[in-house]
């Protein structure tokens, strides 16, 4: 069953309940409104009856007819009565008339209580009945229903004919919204199929408006815009990668070639060519592994904890210092607290410390600072230009001057990256004096 049936059968239930329940409410308050009325001209008999105790000291052939009360109803309904004593003995009067007045005379046998009202059978006529009781009578005044009746079978049938009008209108109207209301969520449902058949990720959905569908399609063409630029990165990192490894795989074959060839090497050149493919191995070790840090991203199975980031960033100068002594490191660190991965925060400081480890000369210097959430290493190197300072952490990107250096242009990417992860930041500017200071920026506790 499709969406739109359902929302039209829904709807038209609805309505039909609605209809339903109303048609009852108006049929029984317009049947109590007539009861009503009718009690209400009933409820003249209490005079009569106030009139009729005064005369039934004087036996059968009282004459009751005679009485203003009974003479006003007779005038409204053009009654008969009928009085019967307790002995059982009938007193007719004019018959065939719409009411019935019945005495029951006695003294003792009835109970005084309060005029009852009642719907009854009177000789197979549906009727209302008054009901009077004193200690000298009882007293039967019964009207016939027929002509309430047939209004309230006026009623029923025009009723159900409203209701089911009134359905089949509903469902019809109903068709027609659900189709109105479910136009962009078609549009939606055809667009998503074509990019599932096309795969094409640069299509959008584009429908505008305020309500939910419209922002659930804003947030579908947002996860589009996210999943093209993925895979539009994804390729460029594979492709940037075959690039990469494509010269030191070309390398590691000459060279083997050249070991394996059976031609006359002699033990120096043998040993050269054992260094080449030492170094070549080396890169294409390394480059794996920031290609491995890349392609991992955000880690969102490790929690982020608490650390101090001047301590961690400390171990790393360490760490630097001992693999390049004939730099020196300088540092001023100032106790500061963040929130991250401890791991990959250390991966990034370390890779700007190489960086700026590999720029700066024999005998230079390299300042650290920490302070107030951000880790800023300065350099004395050649600088960076300004025509490279925005693209410097991209991946794979090689400056001119780096061309003829180690690496693979990956190191600053992955900085970025890890600043990013953890809603931080990385900026390069050229020092007054010289050299470079790189900026990470993470974000620290209260």
């Amino acid at each position: 069953m499709s969406l739109r049936l359902r929302l039209t059968l829904l709807a038209s239930a609805a309505v039909a309940v609605a209809i339903v329940g109303s048609s009852i409410v108006i049929y029984y308050t317009d049947k109590s409104e007539l009861l009503h009325q009718v009690d209400s001209d009933l409820r003249v008999s209490t005079d009569v009856s106030s009139q009729v105790h005064a005369l039934l000291a004087s036996g059968p052939n009282a004459p009751v007819k005679q009485l203003p009360a009974f003479i006003r109803l007779k005038r409204l309904y053009g009654g008969s009565v009928r009085v019967t004593h307790v002995s059982g003995q009938v007193v007719p009067k004019k018959s065939g008339a719409a009411v019935n007045y019945t005495i029951l005379a006695a003294g003792a046998h009835f109970k005084p209580h309060p005029p009852v009202y009642t719907t009854t059978t009177v000789n197979g006529v549906h009727s209302r009945a008054l009901t009077i009781v004193t200690p000298n009578a009882k007293i039967v005044l019964t009207r016939p229903l027929a002509d309430i009746d047939h209004n309230l079978s006026r009623l029923r049938l025009l009723l159900i004919f409203v209701s089911l009008g009134g359905i089949g209108v509903a469902a019809i109207l109903g068709a027609l919204v659900s189709g109105a209301a479910l136009a962009p969520l078609r549009r939606l449902t055809r667009t998503t199929e074509q990019i599932v058949e096309t795969h094409d990720l640069s299509r959008r959905i584009g429908i505008g408006g305020r309500d939910e569908i419209s922002r659930l399609s804003r947030r579908l063409d947002e996860l589009l815009a996210t999943l093209d630029e993925s895979l539009r990165t994804q390729r460029q990192l594979v492709a940037d990668a075959s690039h990469e490894l494509r010269t030191p795989i070309t390398t590691l074959r000459a060279n083997l070639e050249l070991l394996t060839g059976g031609q006359t090497i002699d033990a120096r050149e043998r040993e050269e060519i054992a260094a080449d493919v030492r170094d070549e191995l080396e890169s294409m070790t390394a480059l794996v592994g920031e290609l491995v840090e890349l392609a991992r991203g955000e880690e969102a199975e490790v929690a982020p904890t608490e650390f101090r980031l001047d301590e961690l960033v400390q171990g790393a100068v360490d760490r630097a210092s001992r693999r390049t002594p004939s730099v020196e490191f300088r540092t001023t660190l100032e106790p500061t607290t963040v929130v991250g991965v401890p791991e990959r925060v250390d991966r990034a400081v370390a890779n700007l410390l190489d960086n700026a480890r590999k720029w700066s000369p024999a005998g230079g210097a390299v300042d650290v600072s920490v302070r107030k959430g951000t880790v800023e290493v300065r350099d004395r190197g050649p600088g960076v230009d300004s025509k490279d300072a925005p693209l410097v952490f991209n991946r794979f990107y090689r400056s001119r001057k780096a061309r003829g250096t180690p690496g693979a242009g990956l190191g600053l990417a992955i900085v970025k990256q890890i600043a990013d992860a953890h809603g931080g930041g990385v900026a390069v500017d050229d020092a007054a004096d010289g050299g470079a200071v790189f900026r990470l920026r993470l974000s620290p506790t209260a």
